[in-house]
């Protein structure tokens, strides 16, 4: 089945990288570069609050305030800090607005880190380049649970089936595939962006 839409993870993919994100802000606080990795893979109280951010079940000061005691550091603004490292990745809305020239439906299905204060999404006036955005904390659900891309599928208009996803995470590539969704580990961004090319079967530009 031809695809006719491409939905995308908005952290690595939309943006720049994510996960250099974070290790940057960990290294500006004198903490292990992988050291808000390691804490959301060991201790399962924090990774527990941040689902709970993610499906707006508290605020991201709550969060942060989580975080920052299993990091030893103050959380007020953590999640603000870590976004300033972050910006938009150009080459991915070239191929977005390639996509949506060429009757592509487009989307961005995003776990958020809590509302609050700060929103990460305002800088990238996401409702100009995308046909929907689906987040995480908005939804009451997040990825992996299959029906935040059963959702976005539907506000897309198109079945699974029809349906590109990109995600630099790879743990959250499953669900989609079991939806029947053609899949893309976006861990590298040109071959990412070539693949979706490729998948999408875009003409190339001025043809």
């Amino acid at each position: 089945m031809r695809p006719r839409a491409l939905l995308l993870d908005f952290g690595g993919v939309v943006t720049t990288d994510f996960y250099a994100a974070i290790r940057t802000f960990c290294a500006s606080q004198n903490l292990a570069d992988n050291a808000i990795e390691h804490v959301l893979a060991t201790r399962p109280e924090v990774r527990a609050r941040l689902a709970d951010a993610e499906r707006g079940r508290i605020t991201q000061h709550e969060f942060e305030e989580t975080l920052g005691g299993a990091l030893g550091i103050p959380g007020r603004g953590i999640i603000a800090r870590i976004g300033a490292y972050l910006k938009p990745y150009p080459p991915v809305l070239d191929l977005v607005a390639r996509a949506r020239h060429q009757g592509i439906r487009t989307g961005v299905l995003s776990n958020s880190w809590g509302s609050g204060d700060y929103n990460v999404y305002d800088a990238y006036d996401l409702e100009r380049h995308f046909d929907t955005i689906v987040i995480s904390d908005q939804v009451g659900t997040s990825k992996p649970d299959t029906a935040i891309y059963q959702l976005a599928a539907d506000r897309l208009g198109v079945d699974p089936l029809e349906c590109i996803f990109a995600d630099d995470t790879a743990a959250y590539l499953a669900p989609a595939r079991d939806l029947g969704m053609t899949v893309v580990h976006f861990a590298e961004p040109e071959t990412g962006i070539a693949e979706i090319i490729a998948r999408l079967g875009l003409s190339n530009p001025g043809t």
